[in-house]
């Protein structure tokens, strides 16, 4: 039996497990799938460790860069992104990036299309904000701006400017902040936008994604609905970027249609 596992700081809203263990199932794969959660001050002592006992492994927030100074290579696409979220155990440990595949598999399947929009604005500045900056621009995105709650580079503004800016420019906004996410205990958390502020900036947008899969609508998924908006969450691009995944630890395809599979059987 071959061993997998998801490493991250806080785990609990985690899907990861029942996705892979139904990947498992339909491709006939004899393995199990566990859930790490590791504190950051034992991050590289356990990472490391988790590399000599596991044949691969996910990785999430807030360790997708930390993650890349411990292997022994990083794949072009994930080097260029300059964030990893799967490792590939053995001789050699090498990075890797699905979520880039999956995200661009998500805006197709909800018809979100970045060259159409006048400009796209990603909310939040981690590892999966760098993710979701490349694939927009692959994908034709005539603009694209990082909004964060501590800018810092060129491509970076502050909220305040977010604010002032949208309305005049509109466009695609995509959530790549943990901003949302289950159980939303933080009142002060509850969306990356002011929740005074999403409605005004809905009537500006051509669609909204969100990168959170749980709660199944988000706080600014629901504005967006309410606008007449397209828009979706994040648990396609989980389910993609898991069989991506597979497929490398496997070394061949996955079964067709697993995708949409596994989407019917996932309940939040």
């Amino acid at each position: 039996m071959r061993h997998y596992a998801l490493i991250g700081e806080k785990l609990g809203h985690s899907l990861s497990r029942p996705i892979h263990e139904a990947i498992f199932a339909a491709a006939g794969i004899d393995a199990d799938y566990r859930l790490i959660e590791i504190p950051r001050e034992r991050f590289r002592e356990e990472s490391l460790a988790l590399m000599d006992t596991l044949d691969g492994f996910n990785v999430t927030i807030p360790y997708k860069q930390d993650i890349m100074p411990l292997l022994d290579r990083i794949d072009q696409l994930a080097g260029a992104i300059g964030a990893v979220n799967t490792v590939v155990t053995g001789s050699e440990t090498r990075g890797c990036n699905t979520d880039a595949a999956g995200f661009m598999r998500m805006l197709t399947h909800y018809g979100l299309d970045p060259a159409k929009a006048a400009h796209c604005f990603i909310l939040g500045s981690g590892g999966t904000s760098k993710t979701v900056k490349a694939c927009l621009k692959e994908m034709g995105a005539k603009g694209v701006t990082v909004v964060s709650r501590h800018p810092e580079a060129a491509d970076e503004i502050a909220y305040a400017q977010f604010y002032e800016a949208f309305p005049q420019t509109g466009g695609l906004i995509v959530n790549a902040s943990a901003a949302g996410m289950w159980p939303r205990k933080d009142p002060d958390n509850i969306c990356a936008i002011h929740p005074d502020r999403v409605d005004e900036m809905m009537r500006y947008a051509c669609g909204v994604a969100d990168v959170v899969y749980n709660p199944p609508e988000t706080f600014l998924t629901q504005a967006a609905a309410k606008a007449g908006l397209p828009w979706c969450t994040g648990l396609y691009m989980l389910v993609e970027q898991a069989v991506e995944a597979e497929q490398i630890w496997q070394g061949r395809k996955m079964p067709a249609g697993l995708t949409a599979k596994i989407m019917s059987e996932v309940h939040l």
